[in-house]
């Protein structure tokens, strides 16, 4: 995945996770990956996996492309 949707989706699923009150603790929890993986991906510092891009989409009840597209 290239940089700005990188950063794109992170920035989706830090607003996501923030509308549905988790904290990142509760989403590593619930997904079963590191805090530091969490914050690593909502701030766009590294790839993902379609296989946690798809545990994202189903926690969050959004498809990939929602989590994909700039919002202004």
């Amino acid at each position: 995945m290239d940089k700005k949707l990188l950063k794109v989706f992170g920035l989706n699923l830090k607003y996501e996770r923030a509308k549905n009150g988790f904290t990142q603790e509760k989403v590593a929890e619930k997904l079963n990956l590191s805090t530091v993986y969490i914050s690593n991906v909502e701030s766009g510092k590294c790839d993902l996996s379609l296989s946690n891009a798809y545990k994202f989409a189903n926690l969050y009840n959004k498809t990939l492309d929602y989590l994909l597209k700039e919002k202004n």
